[in-house]
């Protein structure tokens, strides 16, 4: 059975341009010489002109420590994270019905995790300004101390916080790092958004949050057929 979910948090919890488009272009509306700005922003990922971070950024699904290394040489990285984290928080936004999935699943008995390459403070603080802390029964980050995705720590450590054994947990994500690191992990992938590599992937595609509702049923469904079957083969082969 389905005992705990693990999520990506941004761009599958999170609308991920809502919530960070505007928050990293104020970032880049404090640094005052132009060609480090210009020279930042190419190699970040971002476009200064329609104030957008592109789809191939590693802002998308790389850690944030590996994010700032490219910058670091450039800019005045402490600023520039602290700035885009403080304007995200009051402009967080939740993918569509994320929250009426949440607390529907929640509801159902399973158990709720984040596992996200952004900092455990900042998810935290996302969590929070959505009402949705005492939905998750865990919360990591790539500075939790169990690695980044897609290495599998944070998701053996907060399944083991969820109280989920081997084939009772999956892993929700929209990045090829989310879908990698579910699988080193040993968890039922599900893939949700356009991204080709994290389809093609994924043990299941959604297209949007409410369809994992009836994906967990369908697969709590299958298991239990899955054990009838079983325990009358058993009964037939005794008698």
């Amino acid at each position: 059975m389905i005992k705990a979910i693990v999520f990506d948090k941004d761009g599958t919890l999170l609308d991920f341009d809502a919530t960070w488009n505007e928050a990293v272009g104020a970032a880049f509306d404090q640094i005052s010489d132009a060609h480090a700005r210009e020279t930042a922003a190419d190699m970040f990922g971002y476009d200064l002109a329609s104030r957008t971070v592109l789809p191939h950024s590693p802002f998308v699904s790389e850690s944030n420590d590996v994010v700032m290394g490219l910058v670091n040489d450039l800019i005045d990285v402490e600023t520039f994270e602290r700035t885009i984290n403080q304007v995200s928080r009051l402009n967080v936004v939740p993918s569509s019905e994320a929250t009426a999935t949440l607390k529907t699943l929640v509801a159902s008995g399973v158990k709720l995790a984040i596992a996200t390459n952004d900092s455990e403070g900042v998810a935290r603080h996302h969590v929070s300004a959505l009402g949705w802390t005492q939905l998750f029964t865990s919360v990591k980050g790539y500075d939790s101390g169990h690695g980044a995705k897609p290495g599998p720590g944070m998701i053996l450590a907060a399944v083991e916080e969820c109280g989920a054994t081997p084939g009772s947990y999956l892993m929700v994500g929209d990045s090829v790092h989310d879908i990698l690191a579910g699988q080193a992990a040993g968890a039922t992938t599900v893939a949700i958004g356009n991204n080709q590599g994290a389809l093609s992937l994924a043990d299941h595609k959604i297209k949007k949050m409410t369809d994992l509702i009836a994906l967990v049923k369908f697969l709590q469904q299958q298991e239990m057929n899955d054990s009838t079957n079983f325990a009358s083969d058993a009964t037939v082969n005794d008698i």
